[in-house]
């Protein structure tokens, strides 16, 4: 990747903004969405130690959208993990803000939300998440089996496994 990249995804990051202002300025049933997945959860002890461990600066950009379930349940997770270190940063901007700066991250043609790009400390993307957590990405939803891991992502029953996959994320990045 290119300086100029780099130097792109700084400026579109600093124009970003934090989970309290976006969560503040969404609509009222869609700030309740997010809600009840993000005030009930619970992230295992030796995940958050995992987490408060990483010493180095990590930036999270995040394209995401209020209207989205994805988004309601990866974004409340994602901050949920990284509330407590103040070594990791996220910013969230709109698709209509990424434009086409996310080409590099399209999955079945198109930019899928939430979309989280992990920064280094010079804002060279290390990783990035797409839309939910891989393990549910081989399952087809049309089986018995699919639909049934599709109810629990939606039930908030699979956040461990989304959390474990996001901090390996961080724990590459940093």
């Amino acid at each position: 990747m290119s300086n100029f990249e780099v130097v792109n995804l700084k400026e579109i990051y600093d124009q970003g903004v934090s989970f309290r202002t976006f969560i503040l300025n969404q609509e009222t049933a869609d700030r309740g969405k997010f809600m009840k997945y993000y005030i009930p959860m619970d992230i295992k002890e030796e995940i958050r130690d995992r987490v408060n461990q990483i010493d180095k600066e990590v930036h999270i950009l995040g394209v995401v959208e209020g209207w989205c379930p994805d988004c309601h349940i990866n974004l409340s997770i994602l901050e949920k993990l990284i509330s407590t270190n103040p070594n990791i940063k996220l910013k969230l901007i709109t698709k209509s803000d990424a434009a086409s700066n996310f080409e590099k991250y399209y999955e079945n043609g198109g930019l899928r939300v939430p979309t989280f790009i992990f920064l280094d400390d010079n804002f060279f993307p290390k990783a990035a998440f797409i839309e939910k957590p891989t393990m549910l990405k081989g399952y087809n939803i049309d089986t018995l089996e699919g639909a049934k891991m599709q109810m629990s992502y939606i039930a908030g029953k699979l956040v461990e496994e989304t959390a474990l996959e996001l901090l390996e994320l961080l724990e590459k990045t940093a």
